[in-house]
This record gives structure tokens, C-alpha cells and sequence, in this order.
């Protein structure tokens, strides 16, 4: 009877451990799922919340793009210069796409300018397909953006998939040059010259004169910006001056022309001139002289 006892207490002291080792391990499972909730946390701190900028969709950004009576969104391309220059979105003035690189915005300068520029503006960030352009989404709020971003979800392969426009970097419009068409040689003359960018990227310009002597690549101005070059007109001649202008990204326009004419200064002989004038009036000379002896 005593040994039926003290088995019974037995199992029921092992049951016991059990139960106990049982209840611990259940305690340090729930100690470490907690920790790993707050590590979870803590890494999804390094992100930016998704509360400082706005995730959309392509549809959701075509509609923007095309209702001004929404605001104006300047969509912005963060891809490289290649990939801008070989395709990038179509959207309707004035919301037409600009382009930065954020390969670029691990400098810190690069980044102010950027803010600076859009500073209180709405703009869309889009890339390839959304990574880069969240990247830059985060360094624009981490950095204290005061405008309104959004980031496009999917980048320019959504936005192509969704049968939405894209085009080609558009070189600039044929430059016009103005100034003196009728000019006197070894005189320094004014001419201005101009040319728009479809994207308003920066312009350069290479001016020929077509006297021997070219101004090569001068820049970068602005889209639309009147450039002032002077030239002086060594010798007589009809000169076709011919400009042409290239945008950041290498793309050409076509030569823009302005015809000056040059002829050549005629010294007046007055010696010359009195001696003809005594052979077509003779009787004259004797009064001349009786003059000039008073």
C-alpha cells in the first residue's frame, strides 16, 4: 500500500516537473517573440514612415497629370542621364517630367539645390520600377522637404505597361539669331541668339561665323535664355552665320542661319574730287585763284 503511495506521488511529481518545464519554455517563447517584435520595429525605424509621403499608382498619377484644376505636380525622373535621354514619361505642359538622378544625392549640396528648387511644390518621383524612387523619397523627407511627395508605384514599366505615353529627350529648337544684317568691317557688333528645350534642359551653342573664326560650345544657359555674343567683321563679304545649339544630354538642333552683309569702306580723295571738278568747269579756276589771293 505504501509503495502504491509513494508511485502515485511520484507520477504526480513528475507531471508536475513537466508542467513546470513545459510553462517556462512557453514564457521564453513569448519573452522572444516579443523581442523580435520590438527589433522588427526597431528596423522598420530606419525607413521613413510611409506617413511623410504618399504611395499611387500610374492611373492614379495620369489622373493628376492631366487636371491642372488639381494643382500643377511636377513629375521627376530619378533614373540615370542614359536612361532619361533614351525614354522617359509623356505628360501634358505644364506638368512635364524634369529629371535628377539619385545616384547623385549622396551629396549633400546636390540634395539642398534639389530642395531648394521644389521647395513647397507637389512632385511625383518615379524610376524603373519604384526602388530608386522610394530611395529618394525617404533622403527628401529625412532631409525636411517642405513640398508634397509622391512616389509612383512601379515606376515607368507600370506606367508603359498601362499603355500610358512616353518619349524620347527632344533635342532643341532651331536657335534665331538677331543683330546687324548690314555691317562696316573692323567693327565690333552685337548678335543675340536663343533656343528653347522641349524638357527645359540646359542649352549650348556653337556659332560658325563663316570667316574663318567659329565660338565653340559656349554655355550652359537656360531654355528660352537671350544669349549676347559679339563679333567684329574683319574684311568685306556676305557672311552666313550659322548657330546650333545641343541640350544636356547631347541631343542637336538644326543650324539656325542670319545673312550680314559686309562691304568694304570707300575712302573719299577730296584731291581727287577738285581736280574733276576744274576739268568739267575750267572757267572756274581763274575766279578760285583770284579768290584765294584776297
Amino acid at each position: 500500500m505504501r509503495n502504491n503511495l509513494s508511485k502515485k506521488w511520484l507520477a504526480i511529481g513528475i507531471v508536475a516537473l513537466l508542467f513546470l518545464i513545459g510553462f517556462g519554455s512557453a514564457v521564453n517563447a513569448i519573452n522572444i517573440g516579443n523581442n523580435q517584435e520590438i527589433d522588427t520595429s526597431v528596423c522598420m525605424g530606419v525607413f521613413t514612415n510611409l506617413d511623410d509621403y504618399t504611395e499611387i499608382t500610374v492611373e492614379e498619377a495620369w489622373i493628376l497629370l492631366n487636371d491642372t484644376s488639381n494643382g500643377i505636380q511636377i513629375p521627376i525622373d530619378v533614373r540615370t542621364d542614359v536612361e532619361w535621354a533614351n525614354e522617359h514619361i509623356d505628360t501634358p505642359s505644364p506638368e512635364n517630367p524634369k529629371h535628377h538622378c539619385v545616384c547623385e544625392w549622396d551629396n549633400e549640396t546636390i540634395v539642398q539645390e534639389f530642395m531648394s528648387l521644389y521647395a513647397g511644390k507637389t512632385i511625383i518621383l518615379y524610376c524603373l520600377s519604384g526602388g530608386r524612387s522610394t530611395t529618394a523619397a525617404n533622403i527628401l523627407v529625412d532631409g525636411g522637404f517642405t513640398g508634397t511627395i509622391y512616389n509612383m508605384l512601379g515606376g515607368i514599366t507600370a506606367w508603359k505597361n498601362a499603355g500610358f505615353p512616353t518619349i524620347c529627350n527632344q533635342p532643341p529648337d532651331t536657335p534665331t539669331i538677331t543683330g546687324t544684317i548690314n555691317g562696316k568691317p573692323e567693327t565690333e557688333y552685337p548678335y543675340t541668339i536663343s533656343s528653347t528645350d522641349p524638357e527645359s534642359d540646359d542649352v549650348y551653342y556653337y556659332i560658325n561665323w563663316s570667316d574663318g573664326t567659329d565660338t565653340m560650345y559656349i554655355g550652359p544657359y537656360s531654355s528660352g535664355e537671350e544669349v549676347i555674343v559679339n563679333h567684329v567683321w574683319a574684311e568685306k563679304g556676305t557672311y552666313v552665320v550659322k548657330v546650333k545649339a545641343w541640350d544636356y544630354y547631347q541631343a542637336e538642333s538644326d543650324w539656325g542661319t542670319l545673312e550680314v552683309s559686309v562691304p568694304k569702306n570707300k575712302a573719299i580723295n577730296i584731291n581727287s574730287l577738285f581736280l574733276r571738278f576744274l576739268e568739267n568747269y575750267p572757267n572756274m579756276f581763274p575766279i578760285l585763284r583770284r579768290l584765294l589771293e584776297l
